[in-house]
């Protein structure tokens, strides 16, 4: 007899933009439903279920209060709301993906992964870049040092486009700044390939207690240098990452949503490996979906003690740039 894995059920909590997005992709996957629209507006949450056909429109409080009716919550709150909201339903026992950035600061950071801990509930940051198949392939040629050890490193990720002037990339009292929206990706990608590094040198742009800019080197043993760029301010997308390594380079066009690696050896042919051509949210929803079902506590790529040391990086550049949340 044929056993069908029942179907995994999803809330998503934070109805913005990005949710819109974010449950489509979900409910395209086979065996998996949003079927909970949670937000602190009951209006809201009934307006966003009618959309998507959902089966609840609850508030944060009631979805706490009724956690049987989901496998797991996505939060796509403001990151000013991430702790509140998360620690809230890993009490209540719900498995909770939560968007990037994981936190305001480490202080925040710390409280939600012990509540996780404590509650012995799965927690996991919603950092796609870190599951994508593109990714796990460069964290593999890298570890198994295919081109020599590392020398340095250069990205950018600016994106100035899609930013009005009351969007929540200005707002301080939200998370704003392009160090937690678009430098947490150069953070990711950095520590998966070299850990943290030893020393953080940062200058930027500062504007309305946020940074506009960020321009980051990270310096590490043996002298390796990553060279890293964010800004809100940018005609066009410029999300590039460079490796730079003893045999060759290694090149990932659009890293944060990689689908190609460019592969170039010192000896020897141009290398371009290309995978599937889908929404990155897929692999993200998808493991996470995996790790509730096969009850594990914890992701085996992106584990809390990882999200914590970029929290830690993160919290250091704003830091230095006189940012403080």
């Amino acid at each position: 007899m044929l056993w069908r894995i029942h179907m995994f059920r999803w809330a998503v909590c934070g109805l913005g933009r990005i949710s819109h997005r974010w449950v489509k992709v979900a409910n395209g996957i086979p065996d998996m439903k949003v079927i909970a629209a949670v937000s602190s507006s009951k209006s809201r949450a009934e307006d966003y279920k009618k959309r998507y056909e959902m089966d609840y429109a609850l508030t944060y409080e009631e979805l706490a209060k009724t956690p049987s009716i989901v496998d797991a919550v996505y939060v796509a709150t403001n990151m000013s709301g991430h702790q509140k909201t998360v620690e809230m339903f890993l009490k209540a026992g719900i498995p909770v993906l939560c968007e990037k950035s994981f936190a305001l600061n480490t202080k925040q950071a710390k409280s939600m992964i012990d509540t996780a801990k404590r509650k012995n509930v799965l927690l996991m940051e919603a950092m796609w870049c870190r599951v994508l198949p593109a990714n796990r392939y460069i964290d593999q040629i890298m570890k198994e040092k295919k081109y020599g050890n590392i020398i340095s490193a250069s990205a950018d990720f600016k994106a100035g486009w899609g930013h009005g002037p009351k969007s929540r990339v200005w707002k301080k009292d939200v998370g704003g700044g392009s160090v937690l929206d678009l430098a947490v990706y150069l953070v990711h990608y950095s520590q998966m390939l070299m850990g943290k590094p030893k020393r953080v040198i940062v200058t930027g742009k500062i504007k309305n207690e946020v940074d506009i800019s960020s321009d980051i080197i990270f310096e590490y043993n043996n002298n390796v240098k990553f060279d890293l760029h964010s800004s809100l301010q940018f005609p066009w997308i410029s999300d590039t990452f460079k490796i730079y390594c003893e045999k060759g380079n290694v090149i990932i066009p659009s890293f944060y949503g990689a689908n190609k690696v460019i592969e170039k050896p010192f000896s020897g042919k141009k290398i371009i490996k290309k995978f599937e051509k889908i929404d990155g949210f897929t692999y993200e929803i998808a493991h996470f979906a995996e790790l509730v079902r096969s009850k594990k506590k914890e992701s085996y790529i992106l584990p809390l003690s990882v999200t914590y040391e970029v929290m830690e990086l993160l919290e250091e550049i704003n830091h230095q740039l006189g940012v403080t949340f």
